[in-house]
């Protein structure tokens, strides 16, 4: 088999491409990466996710190099001085609905919204991209959504209790630090509830807010429980308090 005839084979096996990230969305500022993923059919997908060296073979076709890795993980690949964060998928994506701790962890919503949503198509083979596309939009269904809701109210109840008991304890840094999970469930629980795909749940928090889930005080009422938080106990349970009324309000 000749050299160009390989390589043909092994791009067939991608079946779409996609840009992700800020540049897709038109928010890019100098610096930004370039963010895609690539749709693959598992068989491939398996190989390359195998060794970080099928990787590195699989990024020097493409003519970058991988910027560097920490064991399987890389972080990136640079062509030239561009930087480009490319991920791999085969279009399997992995959800929970039972465990309310898993729940809040996975990347389900988030990898939905910016692969099918805030995403631009570059290149598409065959029909299984909008297979996938159809399979999840305008959203996934409410059996699952139910379960997620109840998950995350669960979960966020929880970190509530775990910021005012910290609090009581004088631990004032564990108690923000559970505070600041309450609100990115808050998020989550949110976003569901709204039937919208979010892109983060920490960063491009107000783009979100007013172009997404067009609440564009939403924003403020965020940062408000944040901003100038007293470290004392009364200080703690004041914003818990306020974030927990604001959840309610969203029910």
């Amino acid at each position: 088999m000749s050299a160009a005839t390989e390589e043909t084979r092994k791009i067939a096996l991608f079946y779409a491409i996609v840009l992700t990230g800020s540049l897709a969305r038109g928010k890019a500022v100098e610096g930004s990466c370039i963010d895609m993923c690539v749709f693959l059919e598992k068989r491939c997908f398996d190989v390359l996710a195998s060794t970080i060296k099928s990787r590195s073979e699989a990024y020097s076709r493409l003519g970058g190099n991988i910027c560097f890795h920490e064991g399987e993980v890389e972080g990136g690949i640079l062509f030239g001085d561009v930087r480009v964060d490319l991920t791999f998928t085969y279009g399997k994506f992995n959800h929970h609905s039972e465990n309310s701790f898993d729940i809040t962890r996975d990347e389900f919503e988030t990898t939905i919204g910016n692969l099918f949503v805030y995403s631009v198509l570059l290149y598409e083979k065959g029909k299984q991209y909008q297979k996938l596309k159809q399979k999840y939009l305008p959203y996934h269904n409410s059996r699952l959504r139910k379960a997620r809701l109840a998950g995350t109210r669960d979960e966020f109840n929880c970190k509530i209790w775990k910021t005012k008991w910290l609090a009581e304890r004088g631990e004032y840094l564990a108690s923000l630090d559970a505070l600041l999970e309450a609100q990115r469930i808050f998020l989550q629980h949110l976003f569901i509830g709204e039937r919208k795909y979010p892109i983060d749940y920490v960063k491009w928090v107000k783009e979100q807010c007013s172009e997404i889930l067009r609440m564009p005080d939403l924003y403020r009422e965020l940062t408000s429980i944040i901003g100038g938080i007293e470290l004392t106990e009364k200080g703690i349970t004041r914003r818990a308090d306020k974030l927990k009324r604001l959840f309610d309000g969203c029910e």
